[in-house]
This record gives structure tokens, C-alpha cells and sequence, in this order.
């Protein structure tokens, strides 16, 4: 093979790299654990989320409909009680629920996002752009953060969450205050990791619309219109580790960079 057909392979190999590291997902973490000041939480698979309420402003045409672009804004708690044991690898855990040794409030606020796609059928998609976080234990301890994005589908109506509608939320946990410690399966503290963006906390819910309030201007976009309404929801909160390249992969997609450059001079020569 001449060198310039080695050259243009191995930058196509690097360019496969490039752009299967970009689009890998986050992987769960399994049997991790929450210390609080009144004691410990081992081996968790994930926590059970219960009882949310949110209150949310979706930007709609004059009819009420939603629109590609159009933003919405949202605010609200859950709240865990009870978490899986860890029993599988991933997300699958399964069993009964056992008590979290204190009760947790998970709040978020100042959330924004937007309709990125309309549904065949009905109902939309949507992505999450910004947000404040906060874990809160009965205890008095708490870890706090931003939302980062994710989103999810509302499944037939016209505004955000739909019935039976889901949505994914990542946020990361920049700083604690009192006794708020998380732990590897390994005892590894994982609080340094969460302030770098390596560990990132993911909640997953279902939601449904509970009560509307009509349509009005919106309080964050002058002269559009908003429809006003109350989801409810529960799911599955997840401590997830972003996943990097391995350093072979590195090298490799270095090697594909060097052979695009190298073939690109020679051509102009």
C-alpha cells in the first residue's frame, strides 16, 4: 500500500475514534454509598424516587401548541426514602427496597431547556440547558450543584412531561456542607470526582401532568406565550462516571491526525 493510502486509513480509523469517544454515554456506577451525619448507606444500585412535584412554564404558539425552539422553565423537589441493593451490573438492579438511613430531598430550580423535536403521533422532545441542584438530608447535610443537560419526550399532549412522559436529567455536584460523603464500591471517596465532572448524579423519571393553569405571558420571555401546569413524577436516581478514551485510543487517534496532515501536504505538493 503507497503511503498516502496508509496515511488517509489510519486518519480514517482516527476519525472513527474521535467520533465514537465523543458519543460515548456515561456508565453507571455499581454499589456505591451515602454517608450522612447520622450514619451509612452501602452497597446502593440506585435510589428510589418518590412523590416529585414541579411547577412548569412551556412556551407555545397562541393555540397552545408547542414549537421546535420554543423554551420552557422549571422548578420542584423529589424525595428518596428507600434505595435497590445492588445485585446486577448497570442499571438493571432488582428487589425489594431497603430504608436509606435518612430521608433525602432532591430540588431543583432555575431550570431551563427547550423543544428540540415534535413527536409523530403527538408530543414533543426536550433537552435540559441549565439548572440548579441540590441534595438535601433530613439530617442537615447537603451537596449541591448544576444541572448540565439530558431531556426526554413528552408522550401525546402539547405541553412538557405529557402523559406518561419521562425525562433524564445529569447534574453535577460542585460542593457539600455538613456530613455529605459518597463512596465507591471500593471505599474510594467519590466527592473529589464529582467536582471535576467525572461523577455526575442522574435522576430518571415519569411524569404526568396533574393540573393546568391556562395560558399567559411568560415571566422569563417578554411577549410570548406560556402555558402554566403542575407533573408529578417518580423514578430512579444513579451515580454515573463519564466515560474518557483509553490512552492507546489517544494514541491512535493522534496517529490518524499526523497521517491526515502528512497526506494533506503531499496532495498540495
Amino acid at each position: 500500500m503507497k503511503f498516502k493510502q496508509i496515511a488517509l486509513a489510519i486518519a480514517a480509523v482516527g476519525a472513527t475514534v474521535a467520533a465514537s469517544g465523543a458519543a460515548q454515554a456515561a456508565v453507571v456506577l455499581d454499589g456505591w454509598a451515602l454517608e450522612t451525619a447520622s450514619g451509612t448507606t452501602s452497597n446502593i444500585g440506585r435510589l428510589n424516587l418518590v412523590s416529585g412535584t414541579a411547577t412548569v412554564e412551556q412556551e407555545t404558539d397562541a393555540a397552545g401548541n408547542v414549537f421546535v425552539g420554543a423554551a420552557f422553565r422549571e422548578q420542584g423537589s423529589i424525595y428518596s426514602i428507600s434505595y435497590t441493593t445492588e445485585n446486577t451490573v448497570g442499571a438493571g438492579d432488582t428487589g425489594a427496597p431497603g430504608n436509606l438511613h435518612t430521608m433525602l430531598t432532591i430540588s431543583f430550580s432555575n431550570v431551563a431547556g427547550q423543544v428540540t423535536a415534535l413527536n409523530s403521533g403527538g408530543g414533543f422532545a426536550y433537552s435540559f440547558t441549565s439548572g440548579d441542584f441540590t441534595i438535601q438530608s433530613a439530617d442537615g447535610a447537603s451537596a449541591s450543584g448544576s444541572i448540565i443537560g439530558i431531556g426526554g419526550n413528552a408522550a401525546s399532549t402539547a405541553v412538557i412531561g405529557g402523559t406518561n412522559g419521562d425525562s433524564t436529567l445529569l447534574a453535577q455536584i460542585l460542593s457539600t456542607a455538613g456530613i455529605m460523603n459518597f463512596y465507591d464500591n471500593g471505599g474510594g471517596l467519590l466527592n473529589p470526582g464529582f467536582a471535576t465532572g467525572e461523577y455526575l448524579f442522574e435522576a430518571v423519571t415519569n411524569n404526568n401532568v396533574t393540573d393546568s393553569f391556562g395560558l399567559s405571558e411568560c415571566s422569563f420571555k417578554a411577549g410570548a406565550t406560556c402555558s402554566r401546569f403542575s407533573v408529578a413524577s417518580a423514578g430512579d436516581a444513579y451515580i454515573v462516571q463519564q466515560q474518557v478514551p483509553e490512552p492507546a485510543m489517544l494514541g491512535l487517534l493522534g496517529l490518524g491526525l499526523m497521517g491526515l496532515g502528512v497526506s494533506m501536504r503531499r496532495r498540495k505538493a
